[in-house]
């Protein structure tokens, strides 16, 4: 059925973004036509629809009564009015050949409103070739199977929505086009950055984290690598190829995220990257649920990565999918990409170790382009209370000696009992909100409460089993 609870928030999105398009393309319809009998943007973006809707279905493989109940499905569901007894196409006038000419250029909604971008600023041209691509993804993908031909009928209206696409560097072109366009049509944009800061500064701050002795020497070596390079470029010597791009191990909470920011950042102080920014991806933000969207997804993400760090968190789920998923064809357009942009552009995956292991496994591009590997142990006892004393210090908390002996206490209980989903800092963070919480609770009964009060956590605010167990920490039972 088309109307399944996926596809119902669907189909709200598309008509949220098909109300927003109305009024810029009837300022552009009034800009350009000449003469009386203007159509009304409404008429044009419906008539669009229509027109997509009656090509996609007639390509089912059903009986033309299926296929008019499904497209006055597709219409009840848009507020279209649907035609009765449009299938099959070949008869009579309904579709002659003029109209599904119009099919295989540019519409005519997205030239009104390139009009109204260039005087404007703005991307809705964009927005309405997302709306019409989504719309007969959604046509074609509802009944749970794509068939070659309207594989290749969605390939073709693609490259009428997107002509840029099909240049005469093909594939580099398509990339650099689509990657642009998914940037501009909704992706958050990069911050702008400061100066960049003195490698020593950096150094200091990678230093100052928790633990982490064996990160942190991993990244000294390859800063030196680095410098060395840089080094010989600068005396007119061949640089050694090597791949910038890096695998991080570890299970969750252990500062991966954290290493991986400053690492931009130093990339950014040695010249290695123009911006040294990062950008931050996972699955749901490079794979789609439609043909032909996720290869638009990874460029719109690689694009504003470009000249910083692009750093997936549990990569491995890309490869999870089955033979039949999406995340294969991510693996695959960033891979190409990655060698497109090997200048501009450095990639860290990241995730547990068995799991990054199988992930590497699953395409045999991906060791080549990864052999860097940095390991992240998981924090002991003591690095966690230190780790929660440092969120007290940035809070303006102190820790009585009394309550750091608890704290002592509920790690070591914790760490004995943990497995690769244990949280690291994470569950020092949730412990010291949960300190907080039972502190609060000590306070209001209090008759009188001070400075030095408000600001120390004692023994009693240190969370018991049942505490742990209440704000998750620990499992139930």
């Amino acid at each position: 059925m088309l109307l399944d609870e996926t596809n119902r928030k669907l189909v709200a999105a598309l008509r949220r973004t098909l109300e927003g398009l109305v009024a810029p393309l009837e300022w552009s319809i009034r800009a350009v036509w000449r003469g009386e009998g203007a159509p009304s943007a409404r008429s044009v973006l419906e008539n669009q629809l229509l027109l997509t809707a009656q090509r996609f279905v007639d390509l089912r493989e059903a009986p033309d009564a299926d296929k008019q109940t499904y497209y006055e499905e597709v219409c009840r569901a848009f507020g279209l009015l649907a035609g009765g007894d449009v299938f099959p196409l070949a008869r009579g006038t309904d579709l002659p050949p003029h109209i599904l000419k119009r099919l295989d250029r540019t519409p005519v909604s997205v030239s009104y409103l390139e009009t109204y971008d260039s005087r404007h600023g703005t991307a809705y041209a964009d927005r309405a070739r997302g709306l019409l691509f989504q719309f007969a993804n959604l046509v074609i993908k509802s009944d749970g199977r794509v068939t070659e031909t309207e594989e290749a009928a969605l390939s073709e209206f693609k490259e009428a929505l997107y002509p840029a696409g099909s240049g005469a560097d093909g594939e580099g072109a398509r990339a650099r086009a689509d990657g642009k366009k998914e940037a501009e049509a909704g992706s958050e944009a990069v911050e702008e950055l400061g100066p960049p800061r003195p490698l020593e500064e950096l150094m200091a701050e990678l230093d100052g984290l928790v633990g982490l002795e064996r990160v942190k020497r991993d990244v000294r070596d390859l800063i030196n690598f680095l410098k060395v390079q840089k080094m010989r470029e600068e005396q007119g010597l061949k640089p050694l190829p090597v791949s910038r791009h890096l695998v991080f191990y570890g299970n969750p909470g252990t500062g991966k995220t954290t290493v991986a920011r400053l690492l931009a950042e130093v990339y950014r102080t040695l010249g290695v990257l123009r911006r040294g920014h990062l950008v931050e991806a996972d699955r749901a933000g490079l794979v789609a649920g439609y043909v032909g969207q996720t290869a638009p997804k990874v460029r719109g993400v690689v694009e504003r990565a470009a000249g910083g760090v692009l750093f997936i968190d549990e990569a491995y789920t890309l490869a999870s999918g089955g033979e039949n998923d999406f995340g294969q064809e991510a693996i695959e357009t960033l891979l190409k990409l990655m060698e497109d942009r090997r200048d501009d552009l450095v990639v860290v995956v990241a995730g547990y170790t068995r799991r990054m292991q199988e992930f590497l496994d699953s395409n045999p591009g991906l060791r080549s382009r990864f052999n860097r590997h940095i390991h992240f142990d998981d924090y002991d006892q003591k690095q966690l209370v230190d780790i929660f004393k440092s969120f007290c210090r940035k809070a303006d908390f102190r820790v009585t000696p009394e309550a750091e002996g608890e704290l002592s206490s509920v790690f070591n209980i914790l760490t004995a009992a943990r497995d690769e989903t244990f949280g690291n800092a994470r569950t020092a963070r949730n412990l010291f909100e949960a300190a907080l919480s039972k502190q609060a609770n000590r306070l209001v009964s209090l008759p009188k409460v001070d400075k030095d009060i408000l600001s120390t956590i004692d023994a009693a605010d240190i969370p018991g089993h049942e505490d742990l167990r209440a704000c998750g920490i620990i499992n139930a039972g």
